[in-house]
């Protein structure tokens, strides 16, 4: 199916999805505007959010299934294989957590139904993220991602932490927000278009202007504090460990798929004759990330904390996949974002499940024993901490050795070396809190009595987990899609990352 993207229709087809999402999140305020009083009220509105999301799913389905494309080049929206793998991530991470989310506010007395199409309308506005062929129509989806978020992280109003979490993440990512500005106007100058295909073009036909240098420079600032690669990381581990433990799983998953997906979509097709000038910056903030974030995790007790400085060590992988500047770069980022979104669900939902109010006192020495009293919840923990480690036969493992691979390929040393050596550095932090689980005693017996998952947890725990060591196992399937998913890109073609 043929359409013009230059028209009012072409353009509604084209963001079928986003529409679609749009629409519901706004049928759910309404909804809530008419019962928002009790945990029966806000319960109701989070059921209701999921329709919405399989609406959307099924928006892509249509798109891929019927073979919409454009009539000409994309003016404002993408039409690829890249944007709906990525989009299906983002609806799979927002309906996890909302799951986790309605029993975990309904235990912690948060009955407020504002949540659910708080995080809709967050999730509309990482979908136009990802499928933005145009800077404005990506900085638009930015915003509407980044006020939602903004008031999610501050969502438990009885806690100072929570509050203290919102203001810092609106604070930088409002300065975030202007150096992205800022650096699409730079780029505008240099090039007279916001649009990316043009940019590349221009920018391959043209001398690279120092002014388009800055631009460039400033729209990777503003992505990198997005992402929270070191040194613009400082609003993490506040934000992470003081907000709602839904939100910042939220936050770590479908945050960081949307802006590393979009990042990946403006080097490779506004930026790809610039790759001498881009290159070197990401390798540094790469090499930077990985190391400050395995090391400093290293000295955190809280798992929370810990799963945020973890955090921002994973977005250094994901730099070094961006780093690659051939077809299978945008693929290894894909895969790997796919790998960690499925194991930080399951990391964060088992700190909820462990917390029970208390999510910032759950450190590696209060889980001592958990193994003997709560088995089921141990292994669950103890396979997520593998994957994020990186061990084979996980998820975790397929995504950072297609990494490994990628970045060998293209000729690089350096970056495979660092992230090699920091990986077996976060075995000091991952495998402790195995240890404390299997080989230290319960404080006393029973401690762990009150801790259940319930079964709407239980179920995200358990799918999250079984994909986990499925994918692990037989690889083969996900890396296939991956590979398609890649060569939907107009990258720089060259050879695929060899499977492990």
């Amino acid at each position: 199916m043929e359409i013009d993207l230059s028209t009012p229709f072409g353009v509604s087809v084209a963001l079928l999805p986003e529409l679609l999402l749009s629409g519901w999140a706004l049928l759910l305020v309404l909804l809530v505007a008419w019962r928002h009083r009790t945990a029966g009220d806000a319960r109701l509105v989070g059921w209701l959010t999921l329709p919405g999301l399989v609406l959307a799913a099924a928006g892509y389905g249509w798109l891929a299934r019927t073979g919409v494309h454009a009539a000409g080049p994309s003016l404002m929206v993408s039409l690829d294989t890249y944007r709906y793998a990525a989009g299906l991530l983002l609806l799979a991470c927002a309906a996890a957590t909302v799951l986790l989310s309605i029993p975990y506010l309904e235990r912690e007395g948060i009955t407020a139904p504002e949540f659910y199409p708080l995080v809709l309308l967050a999730t509309v506005g990482m979908l136009t993220m990802v499928a933005a062929a145009d800077l404005i129509v990506f900085f638009l989806g930015l915003e509407t991602m980044s006020v939602a978020v903004y008031v999610l992280a501050g969502f438990d109003r009885r806690s100072a932490f929570s509050a203290e979490a919102a203001l810092k993440y609106f604070l930088i990512g409002a300065f975030a927000s202007g150096f992205l500005l800022y650096g699409i106007a730079l780029t505008y100058g240099a090039t007279g278009t916001t649009n990316l295909s043009f940019i590349g073009a221009q920018l391959a036909s043209a001398h690279f202007s120092v002014m388009a240098g800055i631009g460039l420079a400033l729209i990777l600032v503003g992505f990198a504090f997005k992402v929270a690669a070191f040194p613009f990381h400082m609003w993490a581990p506040d934000v992470y460990d003081g907000a709602p433990t839904t939100v910042p799983t939220f936050m770590a998953t479908a945050v960081k798929v949307a802006a590393f997906i979009a990042l990946v979509r403006v080097l490779v097709e506004a930026f790809p004759s610039a790759g001498e000038f881009w290159q070197p910056a990401v390798a540094t903030l790469a090499v930077l990330t990985m190391v400050f974030g395995n090391l400093v995790a290293l000295v955190q007790r809280s798992l929370k904390r810990m799963l945020a400085y973890s955090a921002i060590a994973h977005a250094g992988y994901v730099l070094v996949a961006v780093h690659a500047q051939t077809v299978a770069g945008p693929g290894a980022v894909w895969l790997y974002l796919a790998a960690y979104a499925v194991t930080t669900v399951a990391s964060f939902g088992f700190v909820a499940v462990l917390g029970r109010g208390g999510e910032r006192d759950v450190t590696i020495d209060r889980i001592a024993g958990l193994a003997a009293e709560r088995p089921g919840i141990a292994l669950g923990l103890a396979i997520s901490m593998l994957s994020l480690l990186g061990i084979p036969g996980t998820f975790g493992f397929i995504g950072k050795w297609n990494i490994l691979m990628t970045s060998v390929g293209e000729g690089s040393t350096l970056l495979p070396v660092v992230l090699v050596l920091t990986s077996v550095v976060s075995a000091g932090y991952y495998l402790p809190v195995i240890m404390s689980m299997y080989m230290k005693p319960a404080p006393r017996p029973g401690t762990y009595a009150e801790v259940r998952t319930g079964w709407m947890m239980g179920f995200v725990l358990a799918v999250s987990v079984a994909l986990i060591v499925a994918v692990g196992v037989l690889p083969a399937g996900v890396l296939n899609v991956t590979e398609r998913v890649a060569r939907s890109l107009p990258a720089v073609a060259g050879p695929t990352a060899p499977h492990p």
